[in-house]
């Protein structure tokens, strides 16, 4: 039996590889979905900044991958950045268009660069509120849900309260990805947090953390992965889970071998929501 159609794999993940083979090996793995990362400097599978041609280039190689897209992991900057807001709107528009062409229902952007010095973190939260909400229509109109990663813990949206702030600010069709791992970096449980949230919540972003580390590999850090998927499907939770094992010195010998593990140690304490890996 295939894994859950729920369940999805970033190419985040195998940051690493060239696209091409970061798609087939998410699909060899079992998986029916795939996240497609564009974080600059970190994976740029599909260049977060990058031109309309070079955009479509890419977009044909996803369609020819034949994997469905779940969301688009996006940086394309951020909008608490002095000066940036017409770059970062611009490379947004760009980004929806991809997403349109290659199927992807979803862009996920950040919720800013950490913190800047010089003003006050209301006014630059009010700033990325603004921001995002100025290419909610453009989302609207190709047919691509808006969402932001909100907390992430290295970010300007770093804790449950300032998110709580942002998400007031933005236009309700504007959703939030929740990254069990940034919370838990943050100091929070997210299985007992998620309920505050989960009415926005669109995706869920499953990856091991303590306080003040994310990178953990999966049943290596504080994140109890049974609760919080019981406690999800409780809220009535039916959107995608996204594996993104962004993690340093692992045990395993390779990526492959520790998306294994993770979904081995995801399917003993929630067998339903993983199903059976190959």
């Amino acid at each position: 039996m295939p894994l859950s159609p729920q369940l999805s794999c970033s190419t985040i993940t195998f940051r690493g590889y060239e696209l091409p083979r970061a798609l087939d090996t998410v699909a060899a793995l079992g998986f029916r979905q795939v996240d497609l990362g564009a974080l600059a400097g970190l994976c740029e599978h599909v260049p977060p900044t990058g031109s309309a041609a070079a955009l479509a280039t890419v977009a044909r190689q996803v369609r020819a991958a034949g994997l469905p897209v779940t969301s688009v992991n996006a940086d394309p900057g951020s909008f608490n950045t002095a000066g940036a807001a017409p770059e970062v709107r611009d490379a947004i528009l760009r980004l929806l268009d991809f997403c349109a062409e290659s199927g992807s229902p979803r862009l996920v952007l950040t919720c800013g660069e950490p913190e800047q010095s010089g003003e006050p973190p209301a006014e630059q939260i009010r700033r990325v509120a603004d921001g995002l909400n100025s290419v909610a229509d453009r989302a609207g109109a190709a047919g691509v849900a808006l969402t932001v990663e909100a907390p992430h813990y290295l970010r300007l949206v770093n804790t449950l309260a300032r998110t709580a702030e942002l998400m007031a600010g933005l236009a309700p069709g504007i959703s939030q990805v929740w990254d069990v791992s940034h919370v838990r970096a943050a100091g929070e449980d997210p299985a007992e947090v998620f309920p505050r949230f989960a009415e926005r919540v669109s995706v869920v972003h499953l990856r091991d953390a303590v306080p003040g580390d994310i990178g953990r590999p999966m049943g290596q850090g504080e994140v109890d992965f049974g609760r919080v998927l019981a406690g999800a499907a409780a809220a009535g939770f039916t959107g995608p889970l996204v594996l993104e094992l962004e993690t340093h010195d692992t045990p395993f010998a390779t990526k492959e071998e520790e998306v294994r593990s993770a979904l081995r140690h995801l399917g003993a304490v929630s067998p339903s929501t993983v199903g059976e890996a190959r």
